[in-house]
Protein backbone atom coordinates (compact mmCIF):
# COMPACT_ATOMS: atom_id res chain seq x y z
CA UNK A 1 0.00 0.00 0.00
CA UNK A 2 1.27 3.46 -0.95
CA UNK A 3 -0.08 6.71 0.41
CA UNK A 4 0.91 10.36 0.64
CA UNK A 5 1.78 11.53 4.16
CA UNK A 6 3.55 14.35 5.99
CA UNK A 7 6.89 13.44 7.52
CA UNK A 8 9.02 15.94 9.45
CA UNK A 9 6.72 18.65 8.04
CA UNK A 10 7.43 17.63 4.45
CA UNK A 11 5.35 15.91 1.79
CA UNK A 12 6.34 12.26 1.68
CA UNK A 13 5.21 8.87 0.41
CA UNK A 14 4.78 5.83 2.60
CA UNK A 15 5.03 2.26 1.30
CA UNK A 16 3.74 -0.41 3.65
CA UNK A 17 3.20 -4.15 3.82
CA UNK A 18 2.48 -6.58 6.66
CA UNK A 19 5.98 -6.31 8.13
CA UNK A 20 7.84 -3.27 6.77
CA UNK A 21 7.19 0.43 6.24
CA UNK A 22 9.21 2.83 4.07
CA UNK A 23 9.07 6.63 3.79
CA UNK A 24 10.51 8.58 0.83
CA UNK A 25 10.73 12.39 0.68
CA UNK A 26 10.84 13.67 -2.94
CA UNK A 27 11.83 17.23 -1.99
CA UNK A 28 14.90 15.98 -0.12
CA UNK A 29 16.70 14.34 -3.02
CA UNK A 30 14.33 11.34 -3.13
CA UNK A 31 15.75 10.36 0.25
CA UNK A 32 14.52 7.01 1.56
CA UNK A 33 14.44 8.45 5.06
CA UNK A 34 12.81 5.60 7.01
CA UNK A 35 12.74 1.80 6.92
CA UNK A 36 10.67 0.58 9.85
CA UNK A 37 10.30 -2.99 11.08
CA UNK A 38 6.73 -3.14 12.39
CA UNK A 39 7.22 -6.46 14.17
CA UNK A 40 10.28 -5.31 16.10
CA UNK A 41 9.11 -1.67 16.31
CA UNK A 42 12.56 -0.60 15.18
CA UNK A 43 13.90 2.00 12.73
CA UNK A 44 16.52 0.23 10.60
CA UNK A 45 17.96 3.48 9.24
CA UNK A 46 18.89 6.56 11.21
CA UNK A 47 15.64 8.45 10.97
CA UNK A 48 14.91 11.96 12.32
CA UNK A 49 12.05 12.54 14.73
CA UNK A 50 11.71 16.26 13.95
CA UNK A 51 12.53 18.74 11.20
CA UNK A 52 15.03 20.51 13.46
CA UNK A 53 16.87 17.25 14.12
CA UNK A 54 17.02 16.51 10.40
CA UNK A 55 18.24 19.98 9.45
CA UNK A 56 21.00 19.84 12.06
CA UNK A 57 22.90 17.41 9.79
CA UNK A 58 20.85 16.21 6.85
CA UNK A 59 23.50 13.98 5.37
CA UNK A 60 23.39 11.58 8.33
CA UNK A 61 19.75 10.53 7.96
CA UNK A 62 18.34 7.97 5.54
CA UNK A 63 19.94 7.31 2.17
CA UNK A 64 21.10 10.56 0.48
CA UNK A 65 22.10 10.09 -3.18
CA UNK A 66 25.63 11.31 -3.89
CA UNK A 67 26.48 12.43 -7.41
CA UNK A 68 29.41 12.70 -7.37
CA UNK A 69 30.22 11.09 -4.00
CA UNK A 70 32.41 12.64 -1.31
CA UNK A 71 35.08 15.25 -1.99
CA UNK A 72 36.44 16.87 -5.15
CA UNK A 73 39.76 18.62 -4.59
CA UNK A 74 39.56 22.41 -4.97
CA UNK A 75 36.00 21.84 -6.30
CA UNK A 76 37.36 21.33 -9.80
CA UNK A 77 38.57 18.63 -12.19
CA UNK A 78 39.23 18.09 -15.88
CA UNK A 79 37.55 15.36 -17.90
CA UNK A 80 37.76 14.72 -21.64
CA UNK A 81 39.55 18.04 -22.08
CA UNK A 82 36.80 20.01 -20.29
CA UNK A 83 37.18 21.77 -16.94
CA UNK A 84 34.39 21.32 -14.41
CA UNK A 85 34.00 23.87 -11.61
CA UNK A 86 31.74 22.70 -8.80
CA UNK A 87 30.27 24.62 -5.87
CA UNK A 88 32.78 25.25 -3.09
CA UNK A 89 30.52 23.86 -0.36
CA UNK A 90 33.30 22.65 1.95
CA UNK A 91 35.27 25.87 2.21
CA UNK A 92 37.24 24.87 5.32
CA UNK A 93 38.90 22.14 3.23
CA UNK A 94 38.72 23.97 -0.11
CA UNK A 95 36.71 21.06 -1.49
CA UNK A 96 33.35 20.30 -3.02
CA UNK A 97 31.48 17.52 -1.22
CA UNK A 98 28.67 15.07 -2.06
CA UNK A 99 27.42 16.50 -5.34
CA UNK A 100 24.26 18.29 -6.38
CA UNK A 101 21.27 15.92 -6.44
CA UNK A 102 20.75 15.06 -2.74
CA UNK A 103 19.22 18.47 -1.98
CA UNK A 104 16.95 18.82 -5.02
CA UNK A 105 13.26 18.16 -5.51
CA UNK A 106 12.63 14.95 -7.42
CA UNK A 107 9.25 14.45 -9.08
CA UNK A 108 7.05 11.41 -8.63
CA UNK A 109 6.88 9.71 -12.01
CA UNK A 110 4.75 6.68 -11.14
CA UNK A 111 3.41 4.53 -8.32
CA UNK A 112 2.54 0.85 -8.49
CA UNK A 113 0.24 -0.29 -5.70
CA UNK A 114 0.46 -3.96 -6.70
CA UNK A 115 4.26 -4.04 -6.65
CA UNK A 116 4.51 -1.58 -3.73
CA UNK A 117 6.95 0.58 -5.68
CA UNK A 118 7.44 4.25 -6.49
CA UNK A 119 9.57 5.93 -9.17
CA UNK A 120 11.00 9.43 -8.69
CA UNK A 121 12.76 11.43 -11.36
CA UNK A 122 15.24 14.30 -11.57
CA UNK A 123 16.05 16.12 -14.81
CA UNK A 124 19.20 18.21 -14.70
CA UNK A 125 17.89 20.87 -17.09
CA UNK A 126 15.23 21.81 -14.54
CA UNK A 127 17.94 22.89 -12.08
CA UNK A 128 20.13 25.81 -13.16
CA UNK A 129 22.63 25.26 -10.36
CA UNK A 130 23.25 21.69 -11.56
CA UNK A 131 23.84 22.71 -15.17
CA UNK A 132 26.13 25.58 -14.13
CA UNK A 133 28.41 23.08 -12.38
CA UNK A 134 27.89 20.06 -14.57
CA UNK A 135 27.03 21.10 -18.16
CA UNK A 136 25.29 17.90 -19.20
CA UNK A 137 21.64 17.08 -19.67
CA UNK A 138 20.93 13.90 -17.73
CA UNK A 139 17.94 12.13 -16.21
CA UNK A 140 18.06 10.22 -12.93
CA UNK A 141 15.31 7.87 -11.79
CA UNK A 142 15.04 6.29 -8.38
CA UNK A 143 12.82 3.22 -8.05
CA UNK A 144 12.02 2.18 -4.49
CA UNK A 145 10.50 -1.30 -4.06
CA UNK A 146 9.23 -2.49 -0.70
CA UNK A 147 9.80 -6.22 -0.27
CA UNK A 148 8.59 -8.69 2.36
CA UNK A 149 11.86 -8.38 4.26
CA UNK A 150 13.23 -4.97 3.34
CA UNK A 151 13.67 -2.58 0.45
CA UNK A 152 15.37 -2.40 -2.95
CA UNK A 153 16.61 0.80 -4.61
CA UNK A 154 17.30 0.97 -8.34
CA UNK A 155 19.00 4.16 -9.46
CA UNK A 156 19.29 4.73 -13.22
CA UNK A 157 20.99 7.59 -14.99
CA UNK A 158 20.78 8.46 -18.67
CA UNK A 159 23.07 10.86 -20.50
CA UNK A 160 20.87 13.00 -22.74
CA UNK A 161 23.71 15.32 -23.68
CA UNK A 162 25.83 15.00 -26.80
CA UNK A 163 29.09 14.65 -24.89
CA UNK A 164 30.43 11.84 -22.72
CA UNK A 165 29.99 12.70 -19.04
CA UNK A 166 31.99 11.60 -15.98
CA UNK A 167 30.06 9.27 -13.70
CA UNK A 168 30.44 8.51 -10.01
CA UNK A 169 27.52 7.42 -7.82
CA UNK A 170 27.22 6.84 -4.08
CA UNK A 171 24.86 6.68 -1.12
CA UNK A 172 25.36 8.13 2.36
CA UNK A 173 23.28 5.30 3.84
CA UNK A 174 23.10 5.77 7.60
CA UNK A 175 21.86 2.97 9.85
CA UNK A 176 20.74 2.86 13.44
CA UNK A 177 23.61 1.19 15.31
CA UNK A 178 23.62 0.72 19.07
CA UNK A 179 27.24 1.33 20.03
CA UNK A 180 26.91 -0.95 23.06
CA UNK A 181 25.53 -4.06 21.41
CA UNK A 182 25.28 -3.83 17.60
CA UNK A 183 27.92 -5.74 15.60
CA UNK A 184 29.21 -4.92 12.10
CA UNK A 185 30.41 -7.78 9.91
CA UNK A 186 31.91 -7.09 6.47
CA UNK A 187 34.90 -7.75 4.28
CA UNK A 188 36.98 -4.72 3.33
CA UNK A 189 39.92 -4.40 0.98
CA UNK A 190 42.83 -2.00 1.22
CA UNK A 191 42.28 1.24 3.11
CA UNK A 192 42.97 4.45 1.22
CA UNK A 193 45.41 6.80 2.94
CA UNK A 194 43.75 10.19 3.35
CA UNK A 195 45.44 13.57 3.72
CA UNK A 196 44.39 16.38 6.06
CA UNK A 197 41.67 17.49 3.60
CA UNK A 198 40.06 14.05 3.51
CA UNK A 199 41.46 13.29 0.05
CA UNK A 200 43.19 10.05 -1.00
CA UNK A 201 46.94 10.41 -1.39
CA UNK A 202 47.09 7.49 -3.84
CA UNK A 203 48.73 5.25 -1.24
CA UNK A 204 47.16 2.41 0.74
CA UNK A 205 47.21 1.35 4.37
CA UNK A 206 46.62 -1.91 6.16
CA UNK A 207 43.45 -1.35 8.18
CA UNK A 208 43.74 -2.39 11.84
CA UNK A 209 40.08 -3.44 11.68
CA UNK A 210 40.17 -5.64 8.59
CA UNK A 211 40.32 -8.95 10.44
CA UNK A 212 37.98 -7.88 13.23
CA UNK A 213 35.32 -6.65 10.81
CA UNK A 214 35.34 -9.94 8.91
CA UNK A 215 34.59 -11.74 12.19
CA UNK A 216 32.05 -9.22 13.50
CA UNK A 217 33.02 -6.13 15.49
CA UNK A 218 31.60 -3.78 18.11
CA UNK A 219 32.36 -0.12 17.31
CA UNK A 220 31.94 1.52 20.70
CA UNK A 221 34.15 4.64 20.99
CA UNK A 222 35.71 4.00 17.56
CA UNK A 223 35.63 7.11 15.38
CA UNK A 224 35.63 6.15 11.71
CA UNK A 225 35.73 8.27 8.58
CA UNK A 226 37.64 5.87 6.36
CA UNK A 227 37.64 4.80 2.72
CA UNK A 228 38.23 1.20 1.62
CA UNK A 229 38.34 -0.74 -1.59
CA UNK A 230 35.56 -3.32 -1.76
CA UNK A 231 36.28 -7.02 -1.76
CA UNK A 232 34.32 -9.39 -3.99
CA UNK A 233 31.78 -9.70 -1.16
CA UNK A 234 29.78 -6.55 -1.74
CA UNK A 235 27.70 -6.48 1.40
CA UNK A 236 27.73 -5.38 5.02
CA UNK A 237 25.83 -7.09 7.84
CA UNK A 238 24.66 -5.47 11.07
CA UNK A 239 23.52 -7.69 13.91
CA UNK A 240 21.26 -6.13 16.53
CA UNK A 241 21.57 -8.74 19.25
CA UNK A 242 19.08 -7.19 21.64
CA UNK A 243 16.37 -7.07 18.96
CA UNK A 244 17.54 -10.40 17.50
CA UNK A 245 17.66 -9.17 13.91
CA UNK A 246 20.26 -9.06 11.17
CA UNK A 247 20.35 -6.25 8.60
CA UNK A 248 22.16 -6.98 5.32
CA UNK A 249 23.11 -4.14 2.98
CA UNK A 250 24.05 -5.55 -0.43
CA UNK A 251 25.16 -3.63 -3.52
CA UNK A 252 25.75 -4.57 -7.14
CA UNK A 253 28.98 -4.94 -9.09
CA UNK A 254 29.10 -1.28 -10.20
CA UNK A 255 30.10 -0.29 -6.68
CA UNK A 256 33.73 -0.83 -5.72
CA UNK A 257 34.48 1.39 -2.70
CA UNK A 258 33.16 1.62 0.88
CA UNK A 259 33.19 4.53 3.29
CA UNK A 260 32.53 3.87 6.98
CA UNK A 261 31.59 6.88 9.12
CA UNK A 262 30.71 6.89 12.82
CA UNK A 263 31.41 10.57 13.60
CA UNK A 264 32.82 10.62 17.15
CA UNK A 265 32.18 6.92 17.71
CA UNK A 266 29.81 7.70 20.58
CA UNK A 267 26.56 8.10 18.65
CA UNK A 268 24.13 5.32 17.82
CA UNK A 269 24.62 5.32 14.05
CA UNK A 270 26.94 4.19 11.31
CA UNK A 271 27.05 5.38 7.72
CA UNK A 272 27.90 2.52 5.38
CA UNK A 273 28.48 4.30 2.08
CA UNK A 274 28.88 2.41 -1.21
CA UNK A 275 30.61 4.36 -4.00
CA UNK A 276 31.15 3.54 -7.66
CA UNK A 277 34.28 5.70 -7.65
CA UNK A 278 36.59 6.69 -4.84
CA UNK A 279 36.72 10.16 -3.30
CA UNK A 280 38.28 12.65 -5.77
CA UNK A 281 38.61 9.99 -8.49
CA UNK A 282 38.75 12.46 -11.43
CA UNK A 283 41.86 14.08 -9.94
CA UNK A 284 43.77 10.88 -9.15
CA UNK A 285 46.45 9.62 -11.52
CA UNK A 286 45.70 5.96 -10.94
CA UNK A 287 44.10 3.36 -13.24
CA UNK A 288 40.31 3.44 -13.39
CA UNK A 289 40.32 -0.18 -12.24
CA UNK A 290 41.67 1.15 -8.92
CA UNK A 291 39.69 4.39 -8.58
CA UNK A 292 36.42 3.30 -10.18
CA UNK A 293 36.55 6.33 -12.49
CA UNK A 294 33.71 5.91 -14.97
CA UNK A 295 31.87 7.67 -17.77
CA UNK A 296 28.51 7.66 -19.50
CA UNK A 297 28.38 7.96 -23.27
CA UNK A 298 25.81 10.09 -25.04
CA UNK A 299 22.47 8.28 -24.87
CA UNK A 300 23.82 5.59 -22.54
CA UNK A 301 21.97 4.36 -19.45
CA UNK A 302 23.45 2.72 -16.34
CA UNK A 303 21.67 1.28 -13.32
CA UNK A 304 22.85 0.85 -9.74
CA UNK A 305 21.02 -1.58 -7.43
CA UNK A 306 21.17 -1.76 -3.63
CA UNK A 307 19.13 -3.90 -1.23
CA UNK A 308 18.49 -3.81 2.51
CA UNK A 309 17.26 -7.08 3.98
CA UNK A 310 16.01 -7.60 7.56
CA UNK A 311 15.96 -11.10 9.06
CA UNK A 312 15.45 -12.58 12.51
CA UNK A 313 18.37 -14.35 14.17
Amino acid sequence: MIKEIEFIEKKAYQLENERMLVVVIPSEGANLISLYDKEKRLEILRTPKTLDEYESRKMTFGTPVLFPPNRIEDATFTFDGRKYELEMNRAKENNHIHGFVHNKEWKVKEMNQEENSIVLQLRSIEHKDIVSQFPHEFVMEMTVILTNDGVEQRLTIKNDSEKTMPLGIGYHTTFFFDQNESVLNMEIGNQWELGERGLPTGEFLQSPYQGKLSEGMLLKDIALDDVYQMSNVKKAVIQHKKEKIEVTYEVDEKFNQWVLFTADGKSDFIAIEPYSWVTNAPNLTLPKEVTGMDELLSGEVKQYVTKIKVEEI
